[in-house]
């Protein structure tokens, strides 16, 4: 296990869910953690303090760049510094077709799952930079899923989520560019379904959504230390569903077949 010992992690919506299981890891590999959520994740603060973890928490909106601001500040008051950024804040509401979805929906989801990201890394970039000059843990890690890979064919339609999602995987190949010799190491995590507290009280309650679930679904602790385990040893993308694997090999090969008809088109 690579630990980040004495290092200090700020989780966006990590009072439940993947978020929180990140958190945990984060804190089982040594760091301080900085919990960031639009709700009071006192009690979540406190279980993992419970483990003997160090752990505070921020009120925060990712989509207001102020409030990633006042993020920041308590983040440099309690610990000084701040070496990976977890951008894992996802808005809910993305489902259906984009001629469907409620335009107040899709805008949710868009400003959550897009500009949180920005934000985050706009917020956070120079510190990483001076931990990284300083010879320290230096990582943003943008959780995707594995709609950043393709439109998974076995999934309802989530469009607004499925387009936010590839807009990850974007913005974490343009960061990657944009940081590029600064030593901040850059990943996107691409998980497919996750047991979280709410995807399992639905399985527990709708036989349907079990059986059409369960056999896709990973645990949420095992997702997080995939997603660890793959940012700190330097994975651009780190799909940590096996059964994620089958679409996104078509979607590429699909694409590497475009690619090719482009080339021929140039020798013609």
């Amino acid at each position: 296990m690579i630990d980040l010992q004495g290092a200090v992690t700020v989780v966006t919506g990590g009072r439940t869910g993947v978020g929180k299981a990140l958190a945990l890891e984060a804190a089982r590999r040594g760091s301080r953690v900085l919990i960031a959520s639009r709700s009071d994740a006192t009690a979540t603060t406190e279980e993992l303090r419970a483990t003997g973890a160090i752990v505070e928490w921020f009120l925060t909106d990712v989509r207001d760049a102020d409030s990633w601001a006042r993020l920041r500040s308590f983040a440099l008051e309690k610990f000084g510094q701040v070496n990976v950024l977890i951008n894992n804040a996802s808005g809910g509401g993305g489902d259906g077709s984009l001629e469907a979805a409620p335009l107040g929906a899709i805008s949710q989801v868009m400003e959550t799952n897009i500009l949180g990201y920005i934000y985050g890394i706009r917020t956070f970039a120079q510190d990483l930079r001076e931990a990284a000059t300083a010879g320290n843990p230096a990582y943003i890690l943008n959780v995707g899923s594995e709609h950043s890979l393709g439109v998974p064919p076995y999934v309802m339609p989530l469009s607004p989520y499925t387009v936010s999602k590839q807009a990850g995987l974007a913005i974490t190949e343009v960061a990657r560019r944009d940081l590029a010799d600064t030593g901040i190491g850059l990943s996107l995590v691409a998980p497919g379904w996750v047991l979280t507290e709410t995807v399992t009280g639905l399985t527990d309650s709708l036989p349907e959504f079990a059986a059409a679930v369960v056999p896709y679904a990973q645990a949420s602790d095992l997702v997080a230390r995939i997603a660890f385990q793959g940012m700190l040893e330097g994975r651009d993308v780190i799909v940590t569903n096996p059964k994620s694997i089958p679409f996104a090999r078509e979607r590429a090969e699909k694409l590497l077949a475009d690619y090719a008809w482009a080339e021929q088109l140039e020798r013609q």
